[in-house]
């Protein structure tokens, strides 16, 4: 299964990050394949394409401490289950994920801090 993970550094010793559209970095692991990818939250990335086209890649699960309301909807709208937690390891995150062992949030645990235009924003992540 492949995973999109918030992440502190860019390996998966690096700690889950606490908000997913913040995090320092986005990793993507393949527990079947073992392939890591790691891309660099740098600013120029919007975190809800991030989303999408990790979704679009076959990424099924989200590990993040947190997430807001519109990175959220994106989730549910590709049918991606969103565990939290933080500050453990991405490896150990992981490893509970794949046994369900981490909690599945069914809606935003976060308040959204950006201003949006809202009939904007919707029409920009259909698929």
């Amino acid at each position: 299964m492949k995973y999109l993970i918030a992440s502190e550094g860019n390996s998966l010793e690096s700690g889950v990050s606490g908000h997913f559209g913040r995090a320092p970095f986005f990793l993507v692991y393949d527990d079947e394949t073992k392939a890591l990818e790691a891309k660099a939250n740098d600013g120029t990335l919007d975190p809800h394409l991030v989303i999408r086209d990790n979704a679009k890649a076959g990424a099924r699960k989200m590990i993040c401490g947190g997430i807001g309301p519109h990175a959220y909807q994106i989730a549910e709208r590709f049918n991606v289950e969103v565990c939290i937690t933080e500050g453990i390891p991405v490896v150990e995150a992981v490893k509970l994920a794949a046994e369900n062992k981490l909690p599945v949030t069914k809606g935003p645990t976060m308040h959204h801090h950006h201003e949006h235009d809202g009939h904007m924003h919707r029409d920009r992540f259909q698929n």
